[in-house]
């Protein structure tokens, strides 16, 4: 229970450095301490201005890395009570938030290469599932509603196309793309004007993925049956926040790309992810055996979980 519990508090520090992460960005305070791991050569420099901002999220990031050196050491624990998982995940976690703090570093000295920054943010929202996932296995007790392998498998499919949505927009941020198509909804006139600015392109297949997304999340929602408890409420809970997601793009660049609105978008695109990760760990494909049958025995609604 302490894994599972530690695990989600580690959570939400993660998902709350992405925001502050977001904010560095929109700030432009990412090169605001010329070195690294110091700024100015100190640990503890005058917090005021960018430099608040930029250390201030090396801090955090510090404080996230503690916790999962911690959330790991719990995971060795669950091994000891059968729940294999445990010290491969627990490694995994703390393998990935080096990397994740080498990558910041390198953003820093190589002043913001592109392939670099971007790399840094999927390695942030992998570890974000990753942390996700063990509080999902840490659960004292957790029931796996049964669902059909195809709901299952476009529920996957969405969550893939999800991650790759933020990938694509983290490249238009860090290509300087945000205000490369100024008409909504269109893109230079047309849905992908090939012919045009690189910015432009990448622009456009942000704004078409984000289209696939919505319908391929539409289609998820409607292929899986009635849930209960907490798949249920994110069952609802995902067109809603892919709603959102679309109006708070619109408005980034109504806005010029506001600092509110841009971190914003960054946040509900990165719960989503988050409420897709763990709705896969709620639910269960069924077996091939059990769809043949027109009618699906109560008994294999749910069936319980592992035990940590």
């Amino acid at each position: 229970m302490w894994t599972h519990r530690f695990a989600i508090f580690t959570a939400c520090a993660t998902f709350a450095l992405l925001l502050i992460g977001g904010i560095v960005h929109g700030t432009g305070s990412s090169l605001a301490c010329p070195d690294w791991p110091l700024c100015f050569g100190q640990f503890f420099p005058e917090m005021k201005g960018n430099v608040f901002f930029e250390h201030g999220h090396r801090l955090f990031a510090s404080l996230v890395g503690v916790l999962t050196v911690i959330l790991c050491g719990l995971c060795f624990g669950v091994v000891e009570k059968g729940q294999r998982w445990g010290r491969r995940l627990g490694l995994l976690a703390v393998g990935l938030v080096i990397f994740q703090g080498v990558l910041g570093g390198l953003t820093v000295i190589y002043k913001l290469p592109t392939l670099i920054s971007l790399a840094h943010l999927c390695t942030s929202m992998l570890f974000f599932a990753l942390v996700l996932s063990i509080a999902c296995l840490s659960r004292r007790s957790m029931e796996r509603i049964a669902v059909s392998r195809p709901a299952y498998r476009m529920l996957a499919a969405t969550a893939v196309l999800c991650y790759l949505q933020i990938t694509l927009g983290g490249l238009v941020r860090h290509t300087g793309a945000g205000l490369a198509c100024l008409d909504i909804p269109l893109c230079k006139g047309g849905l992908l004007p090939l012919g045009e600015h690189p910015t432009v392109v990448i622009q456009a297949l942000h704004r078409l993925t984000a289209l696939l997304l919505t319908l391929a999340l539409v289609f998820a929602t409607m292929m899986l049956p009635r849930l209960t408890g907490f798949a249920r409420l994110i069952k609802l809970a995902l067109p809603l926040l892919i709603t959102v997601q679309i109006g708070l793009g619109l408005e980034s660049v109504r806005s010029f790309l506001g600092l509110v609105q841009v971190t914003t978008h960054l946040g509900v695109g990165a719960l989503l992810w988050a409420l897709l990760v763990v709705e896969l760990w709620l639910l269960r494909p069924l077996a091939q055996s059990s769809e043949v049958s027109a009618n699906i025995p109560t008994s294999l609604v749910s069936q319980p979980g592992g035990v940590a």
